[in-house]
């Protein structure tokens, strides 16, 4: 029995060897995952760095656009509030300018009108005497005889 014990004593010191070995491998590679995983946080750190830098950038270049959209709107509201002015400005002069326009026109009739009652109308009836008295004195003064065809022409012209 004491062979037994001295194999299981054997293998049980196996065992733990081989588990000292194990957890020493365990160690070791912990510790190179250890270094590399350092290495890697350390490159990531610098290149972490432009990263930041360029996000910064993107932010200020972010709100400058906002900006420039802020502005650009305002402007544009501005611009189409001066164009709605005008454009009622414009519509009220065309208004005004046709009711000048219409003004002027009624005047110029009025006074074409009052032109010729007070001067062509007054001519024509003086032109009418005359070429009435002129015929009388013809008809009295030469008493030629004419015919009926020749006088009424003559009547009609007079007529028109």
């Amino acid at each position: 029995m004491e062979g037994l014990m001295t194999l299981f004593v054997a293998l049980t010191a196996i065992a733990i060897i081989t588990q000292a070995a194990v957890l020493i491998a365990i160690y070791l590679m912990s510790k190179r995952l250890s270094d590399q995983v350092e290495y890697f946080m350390k490159e990531t750190r610098e290149m972490m760095m432009p990263v930041r830098s360029i996000a910064e950038n993107f932010r200020v270049a972010s709100a400058n656009l906002v900006e420039i959209g802020l502005s650009a709107r305002d402007q544009f509201r501005r611009v189409e509030t001066m164009i709605t002015d005008t454009g009622e400005a414009l519509h009220v002069q065309l208004a005004r300018f046709d009711r000048v326009s219409q003004d002027l026109m009624d005047r110029v009739n009025e006074t074409a009108e009052i032109v010729q009652d007070s001067i062509v109308r007054p001519a024509r009836e003086v032109a009418a005497l005359a070429k009435g008295l002129s015929r009388g004195f013809g008809a009295f003064l030469f008493r030629r005889s004419r015919s009926t065809v020749d006088q009424a022409t003559q009547d009609e012209e007079l007529f028109i």
